[in-house]
């Protein structure tokens, strides 16, 4: 049941990386270019996922209440919520999803799907390709 919820909720938030905005905060070929270097480890797309999924739920305000979570999740989703909300005040900010290592494992749980040479980075080209697929599995 747990692995069942994982899928679900990993392919609900990995469907984002879809989209075609330019805006590397919610796009990955854009935020693969606005890297140095061209490419993004797997610790930086870790982390720029987790705060575009925050955003997402968030809805800009800084940190997720139960209602933001049900808007996207339902309410057979509120234990997940409560295990994220480590502090038990009723929001979960970004730093407390950062530093959640099952949300950060969860997040970059594709990292290899989309570093197809395996080399540790993920490039433009592979970005592009994974945006291309993703988009092939988008109604």
């Amino acid at each position: 049941m747990k692995q069942t919820i994982a899928l679900v909720l990993f392919a609900v938030l990995t469907a984002g990386c879809a989209t075609q905005s330019a805006n590397p905060d919610t796009n990955l070929v854009a935020r693969v270019e606005q890297s140095k270097d061209g490419r993004i480890s797997k610790q930086e797309y870790t982390t720029w996922n987790v705060a575009r999924m925050f955003k997402l739920y968030s809805g800009g305000k800084g940190y997720v209440t139960i209602e933001d979570w049900r808007r996207l999740e339902g309410p057979s989703r509120d234990a997940l919520y409560r295990h994220l909300d480590v502090n038990h005040d009723g929001k979960v900010t970004l730093a407390e999803a950062e530093a959640n290592p099952r949300v950060r494992a969860l997040l970059g749980g594709n990292f290899n799907d989309i570093d197809t040479n395996h080399d540790g980075w993920i490039d433009r080209q592979e970005a592009t390709a994974y945006l291309a697929k993703r988009q092939a599995y988008t109604p």
